[in-house]
């Protein structure tokens, strides 16, 4: 017998080994996308110790080490590199301050994520396989956002190794190579949170998707009811049934969205650390564009310029994807709440338990009330932030190029 399930269903349990596994590396045992089996006790009080021990080492000692070497890693015959080494500097210190962020929120949110979260994202998942027999476009969509998002991490991954080996063979000694690793370990720190986020924002817009499929089956079987001639008896078991149905939709909407905003505010902190380091890399990214026209000469372009380029523009398209799936969940709420109101287009239909008219007022005073959740208070997660990022981005590098001017004139 042919099996027809895709590449993802037969081997993402892989994926999310490979994944929590990862997460193990740089401290993150509380990331575990689908628990498969129970972990042993002892060696998850290990792996929590080690946990302390290496964020402790990154929050505390490293910091005092190179910031007692700050002149060091900063030092530069030309003005303009050394412009690139501040902004540098500024970015990894973005990167710390998201890093003290994690940890506090990993430690105190420990039982919420995971029962919050990956508990209860569980539980979603075992019930829509269970009732869902509709199309699978919102399951392959899923699919691609998770093959997209993995390739880029490690795509990422590799232009930051390839940047750590051009550090170790450019001049400025071994402090910066330390201080390139350094930073790349803090980058992997946080990335691990900003993945486990994605995820489950991308299983809440299957979610939203498949409910969106399921009540508008739900408005079909209305159509049809409307349509056919029965007797009252079996017409108003029909009713009773379809009120049934649109109640459980209402719930499991309220489940999706608790473990949507749950998630949101758990990672709010270390979202806000995110934009602020694109910020900055976007940053990075305009004023090397510059250095390279300022040369007029490609040959004078160093290595790991080009890698740090890349790797901007790489963590600029993370975000974008971050806050692009944002857009579809506002898009989809939208769309469910048009797809209550045509409901209204049919006759209030009464049965003796309880009314469908009164489930779906219901169904619409809770989607009008629900609202998307702020980053922080501050902004709205959504495609507008990466326009606002690119604009600031874009000022600060006019900045850069006038004191750049000014340096040059001084000379």
């Amino acid at each position: 017998m042919c099996d027809r399930r895709s590449f993802w269903e037969r081997h993402e349990y892989k994926f999310y080994r490979y994944g929590h596994i990862y997460a193990n590396i740089y401290g993150q045992v509380i990331i575990d996308y689908v628990p498969q089996r129970q972990m042993r006790p002892a060696l998850k009080k290990l792996l929590i110790g080690y946990s302390h021990v290496l964020s402790l080492l990154l929050i505390v000692v490293l910091p005092c080490y190179f910031g007692y070497n700050y002149r060091a890693l900063t030092a530069a015959d030309d003005r303009r590199m050394q412009l690139v080494l501040y902004v540098s500097f500024a970015n990894t210190l973005i990167k710390y301050a998201t890093v003290i962020v994690t940890y506090m929120a990993n430690t105190f949110h420990f039982k919420a994520i995971n029962h919050g979260c990956t508990l209860q994202r569980a539980r979603l998942e075992a019930a829509f396989a269970a009732s869902y027999r509709g199309p699978r476009w919102p399951k392959r969509s899923f699919e691609r956002f998770m093959y997209f998002k993995f390739v880029l991490i490690n795509i990422m991954m590799i232009a930051q190794v390839c940047g750590l080996f051009a550090t170790a063979g450019a001049a400025g000694g071994q402090l910066r190579t330390q201080f390139a690793i350094y930073s790349f370990v803090l980058w992997n720190y946080t990335e691990n949170m900003a993945d486990y986020f994605y995820y489950i924002n991308g299983s809440v817009l299957k979610y939203l998707r498949l409910l969106h499929l399921q009540l508008c089956a739900a408005l079909g079987q209305l159509r049809r009811l409307q349509s056919q001639p029965l007797r009252r008896e079996l017409w108003m078991k029909h009713c009773e049934r379809l009120s049934n149905r649109i109640a459980r939709l209402r719930a499991r909407f309220g489940d999706i969205h608790a473990l949507y905003v749950g998630s949101f505010r758990m990672h709010q902190f270390q979202l806000l650390g995110l934009m602020l380091t694109t910020l900055i890399n976007n940053l990075t990214n305009f004023f090397t564009i510059f250095n390279m026209l300022a040369t007029h000469s490609l040959a004078n372009v160093s290595y790991s310029i080009v890698v740090s380029g890349l790797y901007a523009f790489g963590f600029y398209v993370d975000t974008y994807i971050v806050t692009l799936m944002n857009e579809h969940i506002k898009v989809e709420q939208t769309r469910l709440a048009l797809t209550v109101r045509r409901f209204c287009d049919y006759p209030t239909l009464a049965t003796p338990r309880r009314s469908l008219s009164q489930e779906l007022e219901q169904f619409s005073l809770q989607l009008l009330q629900y609202r998307q959740p702020m980053l922080c208070g501050l902004l709205h997660l959504d495609r507008r932030l990466i326009y606002i990022i690119s604009v600031t981005a874009f000022s600060y590098f006019i900045t850069l190029v006038q004191f750049d001017i000014y340096l040059r004139s001084t000379k």
